[in-house]
């Protein structure tokens, strides 16, 4: 976003009473009316990217099965099972503007870790997966749907096996062999049990030295009259707060639209006082809804319709990891970074699974067989067009 020269003082005397707060407003309100610059949308250099850190995710490595409901009410198998976890789906999205030296992802592989998806992973680049030596059996958990087809009517989610947790100090040790470049920005997707542990742990690494910020994807495990003072105390603590719109009713136990359930949120951090992280509300097909310091405003989901919609499984938690690329590319710019992120979400949603990554015959990376960067350009064309 353009950075806009200060406002100089005027000498007249009949200006002294001008309230510098309006100034603020009007500054803030071109500032939201200004075009992205078309540098932000544009493939990172190598000296850029010299002097950038990675985006990792604490999402752990999840195998997928799946039993849908056939028409008598039987629970029956629903197809092969998948590479899952909010985490995978974060990381690739991230990947689909960031080189593998940049992002950063975690797969405990136990003895049974499947080949096939070994493969599939060490083809996002090398230096991205760790694949961490793990004893058991590698971490899965069983979708059942109450509709005929995985994807349709109601979710549960089930662990099958162990759950591995990730912290911030697996990317940020010396011993981890993705620790360089450090984490520029950490992907933390947990519930409130946990929320806490994970920020103290990376505060351990702030004492020496590291800098980067933390984002949190939050776990909403059912409505709690007593979460939200916890959820407030906490989110502070982060650089970014992204609920979708249903969980951040479920926080505030209120039935309102997405912008007004974000300002009540923004209303509990302020009254505490200090600096209010980014709120970034996502809402589905209507988008996302971003309330910063630096910008506030809509960016709309890449799809207008629900025909390219093939699967919304991993579209949230890519979603969060094309936010945080854009960030990284655009030094920290939301609005851009949201365009970045719709664009992400929009790859992970239009088939199920993981978007495929391949090579042109000119050496360009493509993703579902188009270039993410196509889509990115034609997205901020649009969100320019509508403001």
């Amino acid at each position: 976003m353009p950075v806009l020269a200060p406002i100089s003082p005027v000498a007249d005397d009949t200006d002294d009473s001008i309230d510098t707060a309006d100034i603020e407003r009007v500054v803030k309100s071109l500032s939201r009316r200004s075009p992205v610059p078309r540098s932000h949308f544009d493939p990172p250099s190598a000296a850029f990217l010299a002097n950038r850190g990675r985006v990792v995710t604490l999402g752990m490595f999840i195998i997928d099965l799946f039993e849908v409901t056939d028409p008598a009410g039987n629970r029956v198998p629903g197809g092969d099972e998948a590479i899952g976890g909010g985490g995978i789906y974060a990381a690739t999205a991230a990947r689909l503007f960031l080189p593998p030296s940049h992002v950063g992802f975690i797969a405990d592989k136990a003895p049974d870790f499947p080949p096939a998806f070994e493969n599939k992973l060490r083809k996002l680049g090398q230096g991205m997966v760790w694949f961490r030596p793990a004893e058991g059996k590698t971490t899965r958990a069983l979708n059942v749907y109450s509709g005929a087809e995985v994807g349709s009517g109601h979710q549960t989610f089930q662990y099958l096996s162990r759950q591995p947790q990730l912290w911030p100090s697996d990317f940020l040790s010396p011993i981890s062999p993705i620790s360089t470049p450090r984490p520029e920005w950490i992907h933390v997707v947990c519930d409130i049990s946990r929320a806490g542990a994970v920020l103290d742990d990376a505060e351990k690494w702030r004492s020496q030295g590291w800098n980067g910020e933390l984002a949190w994807e939050p776990l909403i495990r059912g409505p709690d009259p007593d979460a939200l003072a916890q959820y407030v105390t906490l989110a502070r603590r982060f650089a970014i707060f992204s609920p979708n719109h249903l969980e951040l009713q479920t926080i505030l136990e209120e039935d309102a639209d997405v912008e007004t359930c974000a300002r009540l949120f923004h209303g509990h951090l302020a009254a505490l006082g200090g600096p209010v992280p980014a709120i970034v509300v996502r809402a589905g097909a209507d988008g996302a809804f971003t309330l910063s310091r630096d910008w506030t405003g809509w960016v709309p989901a890449y799809f207008q319709d629900g025909s390219r919609v093939v699967d919304p499984t991993g579209g949230g938690n890519s979603f969060f990891g094309g936010l945080l690329a854009g960030l990284v590319l655009s030094d920290g710019d939301y609005r851009a970074a949201s365009i970045y992120a719709a664009t992400a979400a929009s790859f992970a949603i239009e088939q199920r699974g993981l978007p495929v990554l391949t090579t042109s015959a000119s050496g360009t990376e493509l993703w579902n067989d188009e270039s993410p960067w196509d889509r990115l350009h034609a997205l901020a064309l649009r969100v320019d067009l509508s403001d």
